[in-house]
């Protein structure tokens, strides 16, 4: 990560979470250092940063009567089934996750009933909901991958790993789409899916009762990811700048649509039409730099439930 080239938001955003790992989580300046692949006086640097600008700064304030206008605004004005905004409002990022993510499981226990069917994707924020569930009630369900695997940072937060948690939290069945995320070809994409333990992960995703996913932003797309180089195309690469975007593992273009690329047409996935008939399509979304993608997501029905900040919420409700 080149960190001297973030600005604004994005700069704020890891501003708030090297705080939260050093104030909270107690990691010393040279853990952090490896973690975010610098050295410690750089760390010392954007502590000192984060102080100056108060993102560490703490203040308890009567939010919840904003946040609960929020909420009711995000469900009148983007038609939402449901919307859950936690005032995080000063908090370092960390914390606020965390609150986000007891409020997320709570929501989602509420949500499943016995013999539910649940889709999972990945990402830190659905680890801080699926880490928190404390089950209500024996209800055992059934957690389903919903797309395939690729490296990441923090492993337990991969789909096949929060798949596993969830199933385990009800003491329910999980099943794996064992395959990477992309494919280098669209006909190896094709045979995978006939391949017998995934065509039954396939299989069992018919009419879901609920699907839990986060949300990418431009910082994070996968066409601008060395990660997924090998799966790129010139055609990919041409027309990263237009896209705004990704969710469930697509790319999505400037509109929120899903982009006419050759990436998305290699996505180990399950198909969007299925998705889309899930009663609960649960975002979680922690971050303002994602509003603009997050409200385009709603507009066109990925989603019908959302999780997020007061901070996010403002700004998506601005659009």
């Amino acid at each position: 990560m080149d960190i001297d080239r973030l600005t604004g938001v994005e700069r704020e955003d890891l501003l708030a979470e090297i705080a939260g790992q050093y104030y909270y989580l107690g990691r010393n300046q040279s853990e952090i250092a490896e973690a975010f692949e610098t050295n410690r006086f750089k760390v010392a640097k954007l502590l000192q940063e984060a102080r100056e600008k108060q993102i560490v700064e703490i203040r308890i304030r009567g939010g919840r009567a904003t946040a609960s206008a929020m909420e009711e605004q995000l469900r009148d004005t983007l038609g939402l089934k449901d919307a859950l905004v936690v005032d995080t409002q000063y908090l370092p990022y960390i914390e606020a996750l965390s609150q986000i993510g007891e409020l997320g499981a709570r929501y989602l226990d509420r949500i499943l009933k016995p013999d539910s069917v649940l889709g999972v994707t990945w990402g830190k924020t659905l680890y801080s909901v699926i880490s928190r569930i404390q089950p209500s009630m024996k209800k055992k369900i059934t957690a389903i991958q919903m797309a395939g695997n690729f490296p990441m940072s923090n492993p337990g937060a991969d789909s096949r790993s929060l798949t596993a948690l969830a199933a385990s939290a009800y003491s329910g069945d999980y099943y794996f789409l064992d395959a990477p995320l992309y494919m280098k070809d669209p006909d190896l994409k094709s045979a995978l899916e006939a391949e017998p333990f995934i065509a039954q992960t396939f299989s069992r995703f018919q009419r879901p009762d609920a699907v839990i996913t986060g949300i990418g932003g431009t910082s994070s797309l996968p066409l601008t990811n060395p990660l997924f180089s090998p799966y790129l195309t010139p055609e990919d690469r041409l027309g990263s700048g237009e896209c705004c975007g990704s969710i469930y593992g697509y790319v999505l273009d400037k509109n929120g649509s899903v982009a006419d690329i050759p990436l998305n047409r290699k996505v180990m996935v399950m198909p969007l039409d299925r998705i889309l008939e899930a009663e609960h399509r649960l975002a979680v979304v922690c971050g303002r730099h994602k509003a603009h993608v997050t409200e385009l997501a709603i507009r066109r029905g990925y989603i019908n439930g959302l999780i997020t900040d007061t901070d996010t919420a403002r700004r998506i409700l601005q659009i």
